[in-house]
């Protein structure tokens, strides 16, 4: 039998992380119901981050453990599932015959060793950059982000009620500057910081929508 498994890091809550110790108790509970605990650890590396917990920590209590290599990484493509030796032979077989597997993939494990070895050290600073884009977002008339929710790369904000722009209408406005975000309903939207987001770039993206919300350019310039 298995469980259900715990998203260490899930981007429906703005990025933020569980801690150790809540998987801990989630692993004990599994062990003491005779049950497997598998993390689906999409975005494992952002979490050892913000938390300072060693990746290896975090996942102490699983039996099995899938990593996404481009979320955060910068990969193309690609995920990474680990656990014991019957499980990946396992895992092997039902890729094989689900039809699962892909050819000639060298250059895709290249970009995810690239990923794992010089991206992961990238990381602390887009977690600086998504809390400096959360604390510009809240000064901005009309916006309304939880900057202390903001731990990784992940930010959500509110537009209020009486502000004239929707959401959906400032994405379509951020788009044609070259900013891609998602509106989630009519007044929320989720912003993603990634390895190639410069502090720049964060201050560039505020500058567009703070015109946006207002009407009035901004001095730092909006183009």
């Amino acid at each position: 039998m298995s469980m259900a498994p715990p998203l260490n890091y899930k981007w429906i809550s703005g990025g933020r992380c569980l801690p150790v110790e809540y998987i801990d108790k989630v692993g004990e509970l599994a062990t003491k119901y005779g049950l497997k605990l598998h993390i689906d650890g999409a975005r494992i590396f952002h979490a050892s981050v913000a938390l300072g917990v060693p990746v290896h920590r975090l996942v102490q209590a699983a039996d099995s453990v899938s990593v996404c290599l481009s979320k955060g990484l910068g990969a193309p493509v690609g995920t990474v599932i680990v656990g014991s030796k019957g499980f990946i032979a396992r895992a092997k077989t039902l890729r094989k015959t689900l039809g699962g597997g892909m050819r000639q993939v060298g250059v895709l494990c290249a970009a995810a060793l690239v990923g794992l070895q010089e991206n992961v050290a990238k990381l602390e600073r887009d977690h600086k950059n998504a809390k400096t884009l959360a604390e510009g977002l809240n000064k901005i008339k009309g916006l309304k982000v939880d900057v202390a929710a903001v731990e990784t790369n992940i930010v959500y904000f509110d537009i209020l009620k009486n502000a004239y722009v929707s959401a959906e209408k400032l994405c379509n406005n951020l788009e044609e500057r070259g900013i891609l975000v998602m509106s989630l309903n009519s007044s929320r939207v989720r912003v993603v910081v990634h390895h190639q987001i410069s502090t720049t770039d964060v201050q560039y993206t505020l500058s567009c929508i703070k015109e946006a919300m207002t009407g009035v350019p901004d001095e730092n310039g909006c183009k």
